[in-house]
């Protein structure tokens, strides 16, 4: 932590050399971000770290590093590393600012997203970690400060998510002899002697304050698409892939470390099919308003609030289950908990990929609007492939990585029909919904990539050819497709680390999950099938003759003729109306 401390004195002391200033940033977040890697590997080997006590107000403050919080804490460097390695050359799109307040801001909101995930407090650490990473992103969101639409995001932004910590602030002080510096296990002893009502009201502003950040429907709709889509592009990859799963880390911590095992004056299963239910909505409803979106960066925006409400679904789910006198229900608890886990690591992989994807586009386009761009896979061959490995993983496409979670997410509740068929329609719903998280993402890389006619690409930028960006900003988007790659057809060796760093923090958890799936299989199975049709192309001795396409005179291409991001799904935009979201 020190070392993020530092990080914005080294880049004020270099003034206005921009790259400098990246390449410091960033050997700074890397040296952090390392170090953090190794306490999270060793705290999800070996169990919890003991806390220590800092010196933060009256209270002071307790870190707590146990095998859950590990897992996030390694995400929060992965991906806060990747975007910062990532920014040297893209800050060259915002020429026209100093970049000395963007490096400034930038370490310091990595340094309080990892204390929002290893402070073991709901006071005086958890307020300094809560206004690190709220100031922080509030000053990045609003870089490009000269639209004044921006600056009002940003004020926004920073309302709610005060708003927020004051939510959180007031369930913990409704605690009966709660003390500031009080640790989690504390507050949840104190909580057990308490009534139901005090239960339910300290139960619903914890939830509500972490579901705000986390962007639940309704909240998210409030700040998310908007803050994601003004704040340059590797924030909005640090926004969306981490730091609105601090909001799902809350969650998770008050459902299943904070509800007092022995307190009887509550009914688990009823907060668990109302979180349950909340996420099934936002899945939908999120889902839903990014395929009607024209500009690339709010539709991942509101796909991250879908892919929210599946962790959100999935935790709800799990912890309906838990409370289950079946033992096998109770295994399919863990099959959700997990489940919830995977995504999150999913989802902030391939997220801040696309984010990332985005925003070498608009790099070398100036637009982000799918009905300017089109023909960029010949122009930008290598962020085309990387696109196109998110867009499969966020499809949950099988052997990419979004596939398994989504299947531990889905099979976790259409097993638990036998007990509770709501969980089963919950999961139909998320089912279905996948069908249109591809939609969306067809939407996207279809129009920014693989639409016919040169000029579409050039259309944002006509007096330049979009070219492929630089190697530094081509090189995190490679190592994040990798790990898309790897979890895709690899998904045991990261479940495995799941089951061992939940073990870790959770005594009843089960040693051992069935089986999901063999992606590696699958591949095999598809190639070995392809390679068959090949040969049995080749033995009937067909012939293949190459002619030109005959496009309905659409080969004189120009942008009358061209079927945009405004005409596709046309039908289905009008049938969804009503969850909003609606461009004009």
């Amino acid at each position: 932590m020190v070392l993020l401390a530092i990080a914005p004195l080294a880049a004020l002391a270099v003034g206005g050399r921009r790259r400098l200033a990246g390449w410091i940033n960033f050997l700074f977040c890397l040296a952090a971000g390392t170090l953090f890697a190794g306490a999270s590997v060793m705290a999800i080997r070996h169990g919890a770290t003991e806390s220590s006590w800092v010196a933060f107000g009256p209270g002071g403050a307790q870190f707590l590093l146990d095998g859950f919080s590990g897992v996030f804490l390694a995400l929060i460097s992965l991906i806060a590393v990747a975007a910062a390695f990532y920014s040297i050359r893209y800050l060259d799109h915002y020429a026209r600012y100093s970049a000395r307040s963007y490096y400034v801001s930038y370490p310091i909101f990595f340094l309080g997203m990892v204390g929002i995930v290893t402070v073991d407090d709901l006071s005086a650490g958890f307020s300094v970690a809560w206004q690190l990473m709220t100031l922080a992103s509030f000053l990045l969101i609003r870089f490009d400060r000269e639209d004044p639409r921006n600056v009002r995001v940003a004020w926004r932004y920073l309302v709610l998510m005060e708003l927020a910590w004051l939510f959180i602030l007031g369930g913990a002080s409704l605690i009966p002899g709660a003390a500031a510096g009080d640790s989690l296990h504390e507050l949840t002893s104190k909580l057990a002697s308490s009534d139901a009502t005090l239960h339910s009201a300290v139960y619903a502003l914890l939830l509500l304050g972490f579901a705000l950040k986390a962007g639940v429907f309704p909240l998210g709709q409030l700040w998310l698409p908007d803050a994601h889509s003004v704040a340059p592009s590797p924030v909005s990859a640090v926004l969306s892939g981490v730091m609105i799963k601090t909001g799902i880390f809350g969650i998770a911590r008050t459902l299943f470390w904070m509800v007092p095992a022995s307190a009887e004056v509550y009914d688990g299963r009823v907060i668990g099919l109302v979180v349950a239910a909340l996420g099934t909505v936002t899945l939908f409803i999120g889902t839903s308003q990014a395929l009607k979106q024209n500009d690339a960066k709010r539709l991942h925006a509101y796909s991250s609030i879908g892919q929210m409400g599946y962790i959100v679904l999935s935790l709800g789910s799990a912890f309906y289950l838990q409370y289950s006198d079946n033992p096998q229900l109770r295994v399919l608890a863990a099959v959700g908990l997990v489940g919830a886990l995977f995504h999150v690591v999913n989802h902030g992989v391939f997220k801040a990929l696309l984010f990332l994807c985005t925003g070498s586009v608009q790099y070398v386009t100036g637009s982000k609007d799918l009905n300017r761009l089109g023909g960029l896979i010949h122009l930008m061959p290598l962020t085309t492939v990387l696109a196109a490995i998110a867009a499969a993983a966020v499809a949950g496409i099988p052997a990419f990585s979004g596939f398994i979670s989504k299947w531990a997410i889905v099979s976790a509740g259409l097993l638990a029909g036998k007990d509770t068929v709501v969980l089963a329609l919950f999961a139909v719903v998320a089912l279905m919904t996948g069908a249109m998280t591809l939609a969306a993402y067809v939407k996207f890389f279809g129009l920014a990539f693989a639409a016919s006619g040169d000029e579409a690409g050039r259309s944002a930028a006509p007096h330049s050819v979009p070219r492929e960006v630089p190697l530094v900003m081509l090189v995190p988007k490679g190592i994040l497709a990798a790990i898309c790659l790897f979890q895709g057809l690899f998904p045991a060796v990261l479940i495995q680390g799941l089951l061992l760093a939940l073990r870790g923090t959770r005594s009843s958890f089960p040693a051992e999950l069935p089986p999901l799936a063999m992606p590696v299989a699958l591949v095999l199975i598809f190639a070995a099938a392809f390679v068959f049709a090949r040969w049995l192309r080749a033995a009937g001795g067909a012939r293949e003759r190459k002619a030109p396409v005959w496009l309905c005179g659409y080969q004189q291409f120009n942008g009358s003729h061209r079927y945009g991001s405004d005409a596709m799904y046309a039908a289905f935009k009008n049938f969804t109306r009503w969850t909003g979201g609606n461009v004009k």
